[in-house]
């Protein structure tokens, strides 16, 4: 039985790791992956059962992935053709049949709207969207690491220029934290797509049983988008849990191990008693020096039903978040 699962990401980038193991002992995912063969971080965390991954079957990942090249192949030969394409995706954001290159090419040809006409009766596969949203999430990343290396670039070169201390330097990261601005990461991919990433992502973890182990897990999330799209979509959420302010362990710190297992049994005993009043917050007293907040929010069964069409279930959905 997995008690966590990452959601609804089929991506977990290097802030997202950094947040989820501050708060979490092991963690299960879905990636849109055969394997972590090209992704050492995340192998060594799998090998350490920190990371509990659920491959996608090897047959839905193929037709998923050649039914995406199909269309980065196409936009690729209309870039300059946007008329095309901006009616395409108005009509459908992603294809839904294995469609070859010669054939979306001929859509185009006969016409948008008259080609679509039949898909529109068939059930998107999930696996689409959740692919294309990792690829997107990835070159975000990519972009968002080069932007900070040469944010750090250019601010060690104009410290050097003024001669501003380290202590002096260390004081504004500090005051940059306070007012609350972000260091790195910016971006809550969760806001692109929101919408269309939590369904897809319940739609695909429902196919792949997730929902039906005894008792469903603790879905997690870094992305407070997310988060408040659920909630304005469901009826009767419990606010459960909301800490702006709590102070977590280092990776390197001796006390985290025993932190995390406090820290799961509080969040177990605050879904069971659907509060947190009876329950003892874990107190990281140490030199440590990370903080965050949670959030963490109920899901009845009936709201699910009607939201996301999974009967007999409800669902705690926790954000974590690192605040320095």
């Amino acid at each position: 039985m997995i008690d966590t699962m990452f959601f609804p990401f089929s991506h977990i980038s290097k802030n997202q790791l950094t947040s989820v193991t501050a708060f979490f002992q092991n963690m299960g995912f879905l990636p849109l992956v055969k394997d972590f063969t090209a992704d050492p971080i995340l192998a060594d965390l799998a090998e350490k059962n920190i990371l509990h991954p659920i491959f996608p079957l090897a047959q839905e990942l193929g037709e998923a992935e050649k039914q995406v090249q199909s269309y980065l192949d196409w936009a690729k030969l209309h870039r300059g053709n946007e008329k095309n394409l901006k009616a395409l995706l108005k009509e459908e954001p992603y294809f839904m049949d294995a469609t070859g290159l010669s054939s979306i090419q001929s859509q185009i040809r006969r016409g948008v709207k008259q080609s679509l006409s039949d898909q529109k009766k068939k059930v998107p596969n999930p696996l689409l969207l959740l692919k294309f949203a990792q690829l997107l999430d990835v070159q975000n990343e990519g972009i968002d690491d080069e932007l900070t290396a040469l944010e750090k670039s250019n601010a060690s070169l104009f410290s050097e220029l003024i001669g501003e201390t380290p202590a002096e330097k260390a004081e504004e990261k500090s005051e940059k934290f306070d007012r609350g601005l972000p260091d790195s990461g910016y971006l809550d991919p969760g806001r692109i797509m929101t919408k269309e990433r939590v369904v897809s992502w319940f739609r695909y973890a429902a196919n792949r049983e997730i929902f039906k182990q005894p008792g469903a897990p603790l879905l997690v999330t870094t992305s407070p988008a997310v988060l408040d799209y659920m909630v304005s979509q469901c009826e009767g959420v419990i606010n459960a849990l909301d800490i702006d302010s709590i102070k977590v362990h280092e990776n390197d710190c001796e006390k985290k191990s025993n932190w995390l297992q406090g820290f799961s049994q509080f969040l177990k005993e605050t879904i069971a008693e659907n509060n947190a009043s009876g329950s003892a917050q874990p107190e990281a007293d140490d030199t440590c020096f990370l903080s965050g907040k949670i959030k963490l929010c109920l899901f009845p069964e009936g709201g699910m039903k009607a939201f996301l069409n999974i009967p007999d279930q409800s669902i705690a959905v926790c954000l974590v978040q690192l605040k320095s």
